[in-house]
């Protein structure tokens, strides 16, 4: 029923509609009893010393408990005290209204079992205050209805009161609460309207027309008057609203009670989850999450002391589980926990993050070696025995990888954790059972580095690299044999990149096969648009070892070879180094041979420097051998470099391989290179490597220098003494600079 329902009901000659407000506040009124000295007590009936001996328990039957922990109401007024009540006689209407608290105290206790009051309580209650009132009105009545049947009649309905009270008390013993709960529900209900309403009401009327003068039978006429009409249509009303009251509103009382319960059960459930979501479940130690509150809160008071942050690995938990189980594993991991926390002090912290790992913090560390013993004592702690049943144990060890705080840099918790876990790795690296310190610089080398491959990688996406092209000629007729594709990296912000400045950091990593390969598609992209504009120019590719023996590699040149011009391949040349081209003979050989039945070109670059014997050489089918510029550049002054270069020239000739000789940087070089028979050359002193669409207009005005497209061809039996001449000229270069 909601507050403010309006009950419409009829009695025997009219009908009144009147609104009750079943939900009002509990404990409007207030105890209201006579005291000693009270005019209204002082009827000489001696119950001034009952009435205070009353007075505490009644009044704390009647306050209000205290307040629930959620904020529904625990209480209702199904009877709201209000003049219609009233009897006129103030001493009875007070004791009138305190039966009535009393009612709508048990009502509250039926609709939400409250366990602050018993129904025991509420009986006893409920029979010492009767008693009392009941004598007090009957000290009353006895003034003017001592020889009145009527008087009898009270008399004995007050004694089946006190006998029903008493029953229910018994029942209460054995019979369902609930059951026992309503049945005084009703009874007092029922008391309420035909006893207070009709019968107390009746004689205090009569009382109240004799103290006017009226003699007993007149005032009796005058009271059945005024009980007419609105005094009947009260009790129906009384009755019809507990009826509904007792089907509805209890039961939407008991509804709210059990609403708030679970509201109750819910938010131990969530207590029990936050306390999970910051705890580990098996240990009870402090998960991640509030570890990292934890370790936030020390670095945030910024003391003058360093942080140690240990993460501590079992070593070998795995076939723990896998050989006794999982209980066992919990059984080991509880006593690990047990064990870590007997050595640390009280302000560090233990936490477990999961897994077999726990994470140490140890607190005011006042140098960095001062935390050694606390290692040792946490590796000696994982290495005692933890017995498994009779006569068994099992032997384990632990790793562990330490970081400190504070550091150069700032740092959060997490960069902390993640520190101690690649220490912890290093530590089992090193073959566990120690423990590692996180290199501060190692670190930075990796993340450089790492920083390095996500900017390249990005570059790649964003189109920012480019090829350009460095001719090769013929030094004596100045015929252009071919371009090499070299990429730069045309960045954003540093500008055009060289290949050093960021080829180094991709090797052996896959970006290196996306950049080989992207560098591959561009070349025969620019190939196939010379083709097209009737400038037929070979391009060389650089590739790397890795590159080369990558599955498929030779499909994928076939793939790419077919979606573009017919005959295109035969203007492709790639270029292997030395040293790729020896890490596995036999696959490089193979991956060649595929690719020349394709119609590609190969070429060894930068040979020389690597340690190629003469069956290596002969074992690769490749077309021409490129010279490396460190010794083109340095024939000039040092012998040495001088006699490689004539010797690889040698090999050259006697396998019938073409030279290409790199680092012509200066006219000298090329006059150099002519004198000693090989005519192949690049480098800055034909031309520097620059952007495709300066590449034809080179070729138009390119002109070989005088001084080489007319030197003399050397015969081969002045080679000797030539070779002698130029080592002393070599020598002498060199002693003068020193």
């Amino acid at each position: 029923m909601n507050p403010g329902t309006t009950f419409g009901c009829s009695g025997p000659s009219t009908r009144s509609v009147v609104r009750v407000d079943a939900l009002e506040e509990f404990s409007r009124s207030n105890l209201m009893m006579p005291s000693a000295g009270d005019p209204r007590g002082s009827s000489g009936f001696g119950f001034d010393r009952f009435h205070e001996e009353m007075r505490i328990p009644m009044r704390a039957l009647m306050e209000p408990a205290d307040p629930p922990s959620y904020p529904l109401k625990n209480s209702i007024d199904i009877f709201p005290w209000d003049d219609n009540f009233k009897t006129g006689l103030p001493q009875i209407d007070d004791q009138h209204r305190v039966l009535v608290s009393l009612l709508n105290k048990l009502a509250s206790h039926v609709a939400f079992r409250s366990e602050t009051l018993s129904l025991e309580e509420v009986f006893d209650a409920l029979t010492d205050y009767t008693i009392y009132h009941f004598k007090s009105e009957e000290a009353i009545w006895a003034d003017v209805f001592a020889d009145d049947h009527s008087m009898a009649e009270h008399l004995a309905v007050h004694e089946h009161f006190i006998q029903t009270l008493n029953t229910l008390k018994v029942a209460r013993k054995n019979a369902p609460f609930d059951q026992v709960a309503h049945d005084a529900l009703d009874f007092l209900t029922r008391w309420l309207a035909s006893h207070i309403l009709e019968k107390d009401r009746f004689m205090a009327y009569t009382v109240l027309a004799m103290q006017g003068g009226l003699p007993l039978e007149e005032a009796k006429a005058r009271a059945h008057h005024q009980m007419e009409g609105v005094t009947r249509n009260l009790i129906d009303i009384i009755l019809s609203l507990y009826s509904v009251l007792s089907s509805n509103t209890l039961h939407l009382m008991r509804k709210l009670d059990e609403h708030q319960k679970m509201e109750e059960a819910y938010r131990e459930q969530r207590r029990r989850m936050e306390h999970l979501a910051r705890f580990d479940a098996l240990t009870g130690l402090p998960n991640r999450v509030l570890l990292t509150e934890k370790v936030q809160k020390i670095m945030d008071q910024a003391g003058p002391h360093f942080l140690a942050i240990v993460n501590m690995g079992l070593d070998g938990f795995k076939v723990i589980n896998d050989t006794y189980g999982h209980e066992m594993g919990d059984h080991v991991l509880i006593t690990m926990a047990e064990r870590i926390q007997g050595i640390v002090r009280g302000r560090d912290i233990v936490s477990r993050p999961g897994g077999d790992e726990f994470i140490v913090v140890l607190r005011d560390i006042r140098e960095l070696d001062a935390c050694i013993p606390w290692l040792a004592s946490l590796l000696a702690a994982s290495r005692k025995t933890i017995p498994i049943d009779a006569g068994r144990t099992l032997n384990l060890s632990a790793s562990l990888g330490v970081s400190f705080y504070p550091q150069n840099e700032g740092i959060t918790p997490d960069q902390l954790f993640r520190q101690a876990d690649q220490a912890l790795y290093q530590a089992k690296q090193a073959g566990k059972n120690c423990y590692h310190v996180f290199d501060m610089a190692h670190d930075h080398e990796v993340r450089d580095r790492l920083e390095n491959l996500e900017h390249i990688r990005r570059g790649l996406e964003r189109r920012e690299f480019v090829l350009h092209y460095q001719p090769k000629v013929n030094l004596r007729t100045g015929a252009i044999l071919g371009l090499e594709a070299l990429i730069r990296w045309q960045h954003p912000h540093r500008g055009l990149l060289l290949p050093d400045q960021f080829l180094p950091l991709i090797e052996n990593h896959p970006l290196a096969l996306s950049l080989g390969d992207w560098v591959l598609d561009m070349a025969l992209n620019q190939i196939e648009d010379w083709m097209t504009q009737g400038l037929p120019l070979a391009v060389s590719v650089n590739v790397c070892g890795q590159q080369l023996q990558t599955p498929g590699f030779t499909q994928q040149l076939r793939d790419a070879l077919a979606q573009r011009r017919k005959g295109l391949a035969r203007f492709l040349e790639l270029e292997v180094l030395e040293t790729s081209a020896l890490e596995d003979i036999s696959q490089v050989t193979k991956v060649i041979h595929d690719c020349i039945r394709l119609g590609i070109q190969f070429s060894i670059d930068d040979f020389g420097t690597g340690y190629s014997s003469l069956s290596y050489l002969k074992r690769l089918p490749v077309h021409t051998l490129k010279i490396d510029q460190s010794f083109v550049r340095g024939m000039l002054e040092d012998p040495e470099d001088l006699a490689i270069l004539v010797g690889v020239l040698g090999l050259a000739e006697a396998f019938q391989r073409k030279v290409i000789a790199e680092g012509v940087e200066t006219l000298d070089h090329g006059e150099m290179l002519l004198d000693l028979g090989c005519e192949g050359a690049q480098g800055y002193a034909i031309a520097r490597p620059m952007p495709v669409d300066k590449i034809a207009p080179w070729a138009a005005t390119w002109q070989v220098p005088n001084s080489w497209a007319f030197r003399p061809v050397r015969r081969k039996g002045d080679l000797s003494s030539f070779m002698h001449e130029a080592s002393q000229r070599a020598s002498k270069k060199t002693k003068s600079k020193r």
